[in-house]
């Protein structure tokens, strides 16, 4: 008989939690805050004073290898070889020393003045996608907006030709679906495994030749910046498609989602919509409360690289374990009235972008995306709200990794801005 036959049991991709996790965080929380998930085969974190200790604890591995291998099952993990060459480079899935490395090369291309100056494209392309919607007087907030706004902006910060960007895009979901896909029926895990595997070989190859290009004639896009941080500091540029990688999926997956979190939050609690278009200096404290009360990034996963205890449980070496963000910012012992929406919220110590070395690197991009998005669209879309003769669909895949919706529409005045 297994160790924890007589524990609670969790459906984290049950329909209503799909829809709505946080009431199971709850229970969890209650019942069971350090969980063993069986049927996963990883542990699981809700209370926030767990949450963030782990998030800084030095006996927990970033190194995410053996959760990919554990998403194929009984799957060969050969599948996913060129998969595991590319994220086994990623900053996010490296240690110190590794790690401090790789985050002081990243880092040119995250400066205040890098970052201001993208400004000018995310408002022209939140105006453009809005100027296609205008007049039909509704749309669908991820097919119209949340998808493209990211898509067309980061392929522009890397320099990434036209004739090219279609595929980038198409690769870095197909990678980023299997970071945190759920080990469901080994069919649909074999079809997403195949998939990120050709994806992250095409990327690689496309990203190599863009650098020779720019060692040719360097310029100020991504690319140029981070191929000449890695050159000055005598590293390897075969690492640069892997921080390319997780710049890109970072800020296209998870900024989908913020986006789409963020406008049926406000859409639910319509009071708190027409506060902040009363007092649009809201925006900020808005945006922070949107990364708390319905974050995009539910889980992030460690891995123990010794014998632990964690909030009274033992857990060994090697095993599994997931973070979980989403649930600590639902903790009443961290928040007021977790479960309350307040635009207002201060002080407002979320863990949507993380904590401790690990903390988003573009957590200042994806702020400016959504406040600059968020801003744009209640100011030309008078009376936005639900459209009433069509459902939102929550997303299905990497819930664990990634929460949002496949589609949200809505409806709104069709007039002028």
């Amino acid at each position: 008989m297994s160790a924890f036959a007589n524990q609670p049991t969790y459906d984290l991709f049950a329909p209503e939690a799909l829809a709505n996790s946080y009431p199971l965080f709850k229970r969890m929380r209650s019942e069971d805050p350090v969980h063993y998930c069986e049927s996963a085969g990883y542990w699981i974190l809700t209370r926030y004073r767990d949450v963030e200790a782990a998030l800084r604890d030095e006996r927990l591995s970033s190194d995410r290898t053996a959760l990919y291998i554990n998403q194929l099952g009984s799957l060969d993990f050969n599948l996913i070889q060129n998969f595991l060459h590319l994220t086994s480079k990623m900053m996010v899935d490296k240690d110190p020393p590794q790690h401090t490395r790789l985050r002081k090369l990243a880092n040119p291309g995250f400066t205040t003045r890098a970052i201001e100056s993208w400004r000018d494209i995310i408002e022209n392309t939140t105006d453009r996608l809005l100027d296609n919607v205008q007049n039909r007087g509704g749309m669908d907030v991820v097919s119209d907006l949340s998808v493209p706004l990211p898509g067309f902006i980061l392929p522009e910060i890397f320099g990434v030709p036209e004739t090219d960007r279609a595929n980038l895009l198409e690769w870095a979901r197909d990678i980023g679906t299997f970071f945190g896909a759920a080990r469901g029926s080994t069919i649909e895990i074999e079809e997403l495994a195949r998939k990120a595997d050709k994806a992250a070989a095409q990327f690689c190859a496309l990203i190599r030749q863009l650098i020779e290009q720019r060692r040719r004639q360097p310029g100020t896009d991504m690319i140029s910046l981070l191929s000449v941080a890695y050159q000055e500091q005598g590293f390897n540029l075969e690492e640069v498609p892997s921080l390319c990688i997780e710049i890109l999926n970072a800020g296209l997956l998870s900024t989908t989602d913020l986006i789409a979190n963020g406008v049926n939050a406000l859409l639910c609690h319509p009071e708190k919509l027409q506060k902040l278009k009363k007092n649009p200096t809201l925006i900020n404290s808005a945006v922070e409360e949107i990364i708390r009360f319905d974050t995009s990034v539910p889980f992030f996963f460690r891995i123990a690289k010794q014998d632990l205890t964690i909030g009274g449980k033992e857990i060994a070496a090697g095993s599994l374990i997931a973070l979980g963000l989403g649930a600590a910012n639902h903790d009443p012992e961290k928040f007021e009235e977790p479960e309350v929406f307040d635009i207002t919220r201060t002080p407002n110590e979320h863990l949507g972008f993380g904590s401790g070395i690990h903390f988003c690197l573009g957590a200042v991009l994806a702020r400016m995306e959504l406040t600059i998005c968020l801003t744009t669209l209640l100011r030309r879309l008078p009376n936005l709200s639900f459209a009433p003769d069509k459902q939102a669909i929550p997303t299905k895949h990497s819930i664990l990794i990634l929460k949002g919706f496949d589609s949200l529409p809505v409806k709104f005045d069709a007039r002028l801005k």
